[in-house]
């Protein structure tokens, strides 16, 4: 399986079935739409018969569809890994570590906490990252997409490893900036959770929630089962 990052809007999934069979045949294609506006994301996946053909694109360093650079890659899935890490964002900076400790500490065992911190000013920043040392508590802590601590009103998603991340990153692409509309200190956690891997912090952060990374973090598109493609896919 293959995720295509890159597509034009005016790609369909005739086109991008018809590129990629010229390396093998193609059992299924798929390419993300927008729900709202019925236009593409920009992103899509192939599904080869045999994964020999993954190989071959792979050994193409140059793919162009429709006059567009595109970029195929492994699909990235994260079945196997269990879920222990989540990301708090909407924090209050200053609230402290013993608060966190405390709050979170009633779902499950905390096994760390991390406060990135903005290497510019050396400020904490509006979010974190909690590892559990078991998978339950995180599933405790999903069942409520927002929680309150220390006064603020924290959202809690899933943290996700380096190449996730960057595949859901073009979905979010030409549509507006992330978190549009949330008001000054979401768009700040939330720019600092985009800017986050980008900063010399640990590279290995994080899994996906049982699939493929998600597309489109400004869409804030979690649905149940696999993370964040909103449904109405099979992924089997």
């Amino acid at each position: 399986k293959m995720f295509v990052g890159g597509l034009s809007w005016d790609t369909s999934k005739k086109d991008l079935k018809d590129y990629f069979s010229k390396y093998g045949e193609v059992t299924d294609c798929t390419i993300k739409m927008d729900q709202q506006t019925g236009r593409s994301r920009g992103f899509g996946f192939i599904l080869f018969k045999d994964a020999a053909s993954v190989d071959k694109v792979l050994e193409q360093t140059n793919h162009k569809l429709d006059g567009r650079q595109i970029d195929p890659k492994k699909a990235m899935a994260m079945k196997k890994d269990p879920v222990k890490k989540i990301f708090v964002g909407g924090l209050n900076p200053d609230t402290s570590k013993e608060v966190i400790q405390e709050y979170f500490g009633t779902f499950g065992e905390i096994e760390t906490i991390e406060l990135p911190q903005d290497p510019k000013t050396e400020k904490r920043r509006g979010f974190v990252f909690i590892t559990y040392k078991e998978e339950a508590p995180v599933k405790k802590v999903m069942e409520n997409k927002y929680h309150t601590v220390g006064g603020s009103k924290c959202e809690i998603k899933i943290a996700q490893p380096k190449e996730v991340y960057q595949q859901q990153q073009y979905g979010a692409r030409g549509y507006g900036g992330r978190g549009r509309g949330r008001g000054g200190q979401g768009q700040n956690w939330n720019q600092g959770y985009n800017n986050y891997w980008n900063q010399g912090y640990n590279q290995n952060y994080g899994y996906g929630q049982q699939g493929y990374g998600y597309g489109g973090y400004g869409n804030y598109d979690y649905s149940a089962g696999y993370y964040g493609y909103g449904g109405g896919y099979d992924y089997s």
